[in-house]
C-alpha cells in the first residue's frame, strides 16, 4: 500500500516498481509463457530483475540463477540470431518502441526452440535501458509453418486442430480458405467467411495498413510477419489479431494468391495497456503520476511558448489528512483520497491535468490562463469543493487544502522550476487564513532571470520567454 502520509512528495512507481513487479508475478501463473524485466546498466551490464515461474520449465534454469548471471540465459539465444536480437532491441530503446521478434534458443539438452517475444523499453534516468515484457514457446507454430510451405496435405491436417486460424486469400483479398477455429475464435459460421472479402471483418482503420502489408508480399515475393490489426467478432466487438503471410505461386511461377496463420493477441494487447498504464499513472487514484505529469507540463511549455500564452501550476497539499490516516488507518485514507482526486477533477477544465506526486499531495496544470486571477480563482474553487465533509465507510472526514500557485513564464522556464517553485508557495499558503498563496519571485542575483518582483493581473501582457 502507498504511503499517504504528508512527510514530503514521494515518486509513485514507474516501470521498475514494487507494484509493477507485485502485478508480474499475480499475471504470469496465469499466462502460458514467461513474463521478464531485462536491465541494460550504463556499464553495459545486462541483468534480470524479474522472471516468472515459468522460466525453469522452459529453460531449466531458475530465476536466482539468471538474477545472478543474465548470460545463462540471454546465451542460449541461437548464435545465428543473438546479434539480431541485441541490435534490434537497442534500437527499439532508441526510438522508445514496443519490441517485437522472433528467435531460436538451444537448450542444454542441445534441443532448440522458437521463442516469440514482446516487450517494452524504458531508459531511466541514469541511462540503465529496462525491457519489460513477454515470451512464449511457439516452437509448434513454427513447425506447422515449415509443413505448410512442403505439402498441401499436411496443411489440411494440422489446420483442423491449430489453436491459430490459417486462412488462403486470393489475389483481391477475397477469402478462399479458413480454417475451423475461425468459427470458434471469431464465432462467424464459415459460409458466412468463405467467399467474402477479408476487408468485410477488419476494422476500417487498419484496412489500409493491412491492404498495404499484402501488396509488400505481392511485391517481394517472401513471407511477411507481423500485421496486428483488429477483426470483428460475429457478437459485434473487436479483437486484436497479429498476422503472418506469405504468397503462393502459380505454375508460371507468378504470384496469385496467399496463405497466412492469424494468432489471436488480444489478451496480449490488455496486458501491455495495462503495463504502459501502470508505468505512468498512480494506482490508487488512477490519476498521472509524478514522471507522467511532468511530462503533460513540458509538452504545455512547449504550446505555450509558441502561442505565446502563460500557464499555471498548482500544488496542492492535504491539511488534516495525517490525523485521518493514524486515527482509522491507511484504507480509510486510501478511500478518502480517491474522493479529493474525483473533486478536484470536477474543479477543472478538459484541457487541464491534475498528478498525484506523493502521499497526499497534487498538482495540477492550467493552460491558457489569461490572468492570475485565473489561477487564483480555480484554487479557490479547489479549496471550497475539498472542503466539503466526506462520507468514507460510514465516517464523516473533514479535510482542507493548501495550494501554491507557479506562473509560467513569470516564475520559471522549466517544469522543474514551476513545480519547486508552486511547493514553496504551497508552505508560504499554510501560513494563510485561505490557504491560498501565487509565488513571489525572487530579487535578482538569487538565481532568476526575471526582471521585477510583482506578478502582474495580465500575464498576457508579458513575454512568454520570460522576463529576460
Amino acid at each position: 500500500m502507498k504511503q499517504n502520509s504528508s512527510d514530503g512528495p514521494q515518486s509513485s512507481p514507474i516501470l521498475n516498481g514494487n507494484q509493477l513487479l507485485d502485478h508480474l508475478r499475480a499475471v504470469s501463473p496465469y499466462l502460458p509463457g514467461f513474463i521478464y524485466q531485462l536491465c541494460l546498466k550504463p556499464d553495459g551490464k545486462f541483468q534480470y530483475t524479474y522472471t516468472s515461474l515459468q522460466l525453469e520449465a522452459l529453460f531449466g534454469v531458475t530465476h536466482e540463477q539468471v538474477a545472478e548471471d543474465a548470460s545463462l540465459l540471454l546465451k542460449m539465444i541461437h548464435p545465428d540470431d543473438y546479434q539480431r536480437v541485441i541490435n534490434e532491441s537497442i534500437e527499439c530503446a532508441e526510438t522508445a518502441s514496443a519490441w517485437h521478434s522472433e528467435f531460436r534458443m538451444l537448450l542444454k539438452n542441445g534441443q532448440t526452440i522458437w521463442i516469440e517475444a514482446y516487450d517494452t523499453p524504458l531508459r531511466e534516468t541514469d541511462g540503465t535501458i529496462v525491457w519489460t515484457g513477454y515470451g512464449n514457446d511457439i516452437t509448434q507454430r513454427k513447425n506447422y509453418e515449415t509443413a505448410l510451405a512442403e505439402s498441401e496435405n499436411k496443411f489440411r491436417a494440422f489446420v483442423e486442430n491449430a489453436n491459430d486460424i490459417i486462412y488462403s486469400l486470393s489475389s483481391d483479398g477475397i477469402l478462399t480458405y479458413a480454417s475451423p477455429n475461425w468459427t470458434e475464435i471469431l464465432g462467424h459460421p464459415l459460409s458466412d467467411v468463405i467467399g467474402k472479402s477479408i476487408e468485410q471483418f477488419i476494422h476500417p482503420d487498419d484496412v489500409s495498413a493491412c491492404n498495404g502489408f499484402l501488396q509488400q508480399v505481392w511485391h517481394s515475393q517472401q513471407k511477411r510477419s507481423g500485421i496486428e490489426y483488429r477483426i470483428k467478432h460475429f457478437n459485434g466487438h473487436w479483437c486484436w489479431h497479429r498476422s503472418n503471410a506469405s504468397p503462393l505461386f502459380n505454375k508460371q511461377g507468378e504470384v496469385n494468391s496467399y496463405t497466412g496463420i492469424a494468432r489471436d493477441i488480444t489478451e496480449h494487447k490488455l496486458m501491455m495497456q495495462r503495463m504502459s498504464h501502470m508505468a505512468l499513472h498512480d494506482t490508487l487514484t488512477g490519476l498521472p503520476n509524478r514522471a507522467s505529469f511532468t511530462e503533460h507540463l513540458n509538452q504545455a511549455i512547449v504550446l505555450s511558448q509558441r502561442e505565446q500564452q502563460a500557464l499555471a501550476v498548482l500544488f496542492l497539499d492535504l491539511d488534516n489528512f495525517k490525523p485521518v490516516n493514524d486515527q482509522y488507518g491507511h484504507a480509510i485514507g486510501d478511500l478518502l483520497l480517491q474522493q479529493v482526486a474525483n473533486r478536484i477533477r470536477q474543479c477543472l477544465r478538459d484541457a487541464d491535468v491534475v498528478g498525484r506526486i506523493g502521499g497526499d499531495e497534487f498538482v495540477v496544470l492550467l493552460r491558457n490562463v489569461h490572468h492570475v486571477a485565473n489561477a487564483q480563482q480555480t484554487a479557490e474553487k479547489i479549496c471550497e469543493c475539498l472542503s466539503i465533509a466526506y462520507e468514507v465507510d460510514g465516517k464523516i472526514l473533514h479535510v482542507g487544502v493548501s495550494i501554491g500557485i507557479a506562473l509560467y513564464p513569470l516564475h520559471g522556464s522549466n517544469a522543474m522550476q514551476l513545480v519547486r517553485y508552486a511547493d514553496e508557495a504551497m508552505y508560504e499558503a499554510k501560513k494563510l487564513p485561505d490557504r491560498i498563496q501565487v509565488f513571489a519571485s525572487p530579487p535578482l542575483g538569487l538565481g532568476s532571470n526575471r526582471q521585477e518582483e510583482s506578478t502582474p493581473d495580465d500575464l498576457s501582457a508579458k513575454s512568454v520567454d520570460g522576463q529576460q
